[in-house]
């Protein structure tokens, strides 16, 4: 006996909402780029430093503005020959003016690729090739863009989670017990959503004046008015969660409170979850460049996308590449992470699935 194709096959194995959600993920092309680049770009920053052995702070004044892709010809100077690092890097033309040397028996000398020692100092040529050129301060744009992009993307992920660790945990106790407390807790979020968030940030600047780390206020200053979103969403979701079946079931058999919010209310926050610290990521990496570029974001030895960004802007007339290739890797990183964001709403939204 045949079975009529047009009846369902019961053999096959039922889907999941997160397989669906996860081949809905894959389908989408600007969501599965975005995190492609996403992954790109933090590797880039966090290994690239490996292959790419330019100290981000080394400045070589001799190389002040130097044009992308730019091939130097420079000498190391070392006045004891026997320390291993050099006590001045500058230029061939400049280097026999500076000490005083014969240019063209030295010159000559040098020109073999030997280290050449005179008057007691150690003169070593070397060729230094600069993608992206340097800034002015000889400083490698390349390299400052890895070590922007640590920091950038460092407070992104570290601000986000302590938005999610905060804001789920405050969220969830507000919608779960409800009454009074939800009132006096959700009052609370008003009152801080209430507070300008750039006079917060500027009295904290004030008070902690001499305090060496200003990263670290930068990133209280954001952790401390990016969880309000988080609790209002949770508390929102806790709040429909909690009147469910499976909840009814988990009190009325005496399952405790601590385990009915971590393990059945949890677990399905997980999707509203994980848009939203998708989408958080560059909102946090857009508010540390803006606080930056204000100059109230980190210092200039541990310069960030938003602070590169503002230094760019101030020499962008006489070496505009300082401004746009900072820029284009933050603008892509943003588009990226809101691509990735963007899809996994799409995913987890089953009412607005089209299969």
């Amino acid at each position: 006996m045949r079975l009529s194709p047009n009846l369902p096959n019961h053999s096959e194995a039922p889907s999941s909402l997160w397989n669906d959600a996860l081949r809905r993920l894959l389908d989408n092309r600007l969501a599965m780029a975005g995190l492609g680049f996403f992954v790109f770009i933090t590797l880039f920053c966090f290994l690239g430093p490996v292959l790419y052995r330019f100290n981000p702070e080394a400045q070589v004044l001799a190389l002040e503005s130097t044009l992308p892709f730019h091939t130097a010809e420079l000498v190391e100077v070392r006045f004891d020959p026997s320390k291993a690092t050099p006590d001045e890097v500058t230029t061939l033309e400049d280097f026999a003016e500076v000490y005083a040397l014969n240019p063209e028996k030295e010159l000559a000398a040098l020109a073999t690729g030997k280290p050449l020692e005179v008057n007691g100092m150690l003169f070593t040529p070397l060729t230094r090739f600069h993608v992206f050129g340097t800034d002015a301060k000889g400083r490698d744009m390349l390299a400052r863009i890895m070590s922007g992009g640590r920091i950038s993307l460092g407070v992104g992920f570290l601000a986000t989670a302590t938005a999610l660790l905060i804001g789920v945990a405050y969220g969830s106790i507000s919608g779960y017990f409800g009454g009074r407390l939800d009132a006096l807790m959700m009052r609370f979020v008003d009152i801080l959503y209430a507070l300008p968030f750039l006079i917060f940030v500027i009295l904290l600047m004030v008070l902690f004046e001499d305090f060496e780390h200003k990263i670290l206020l930068v990133f209280l200053a954001i952790g401390a008015v990016e969880w309000l979103t988080m609790a209002r969403i949770v508390r929102g979701q806790v709040m429909h969660l909690k009147e469910q079946e499976f909840v009814m079931a988990a009190k009325a058999t005496g399952v405790k409170t601590a385990s009915i919010i971590s393990k059945h209310i949890a677990p399905n926050l997980l999707g509203p979850v994980v848009v939203y610290a998708t989408l958080l990521i560059p909102a946090v990496m857009l508010l540390e460049s803006v606080l930056s570029f204000l100059g109230l974001g980190t210092q200039a030895n541990a310069a960030s996308w938003g602070s590169l960004i503002r230094e760019g802007q101030q020499a962008m007339r006489s070496a505009p590449w300082q401004l746009i290739a900072p820029s284009l890797f933050f603008s892509a990183t943003l588009f990226a992470m809101n691509f990735l964001g963007d899809g996994l709403r799409d995913a987890l939204d089953v009412k607005s699935a089209k299969d």
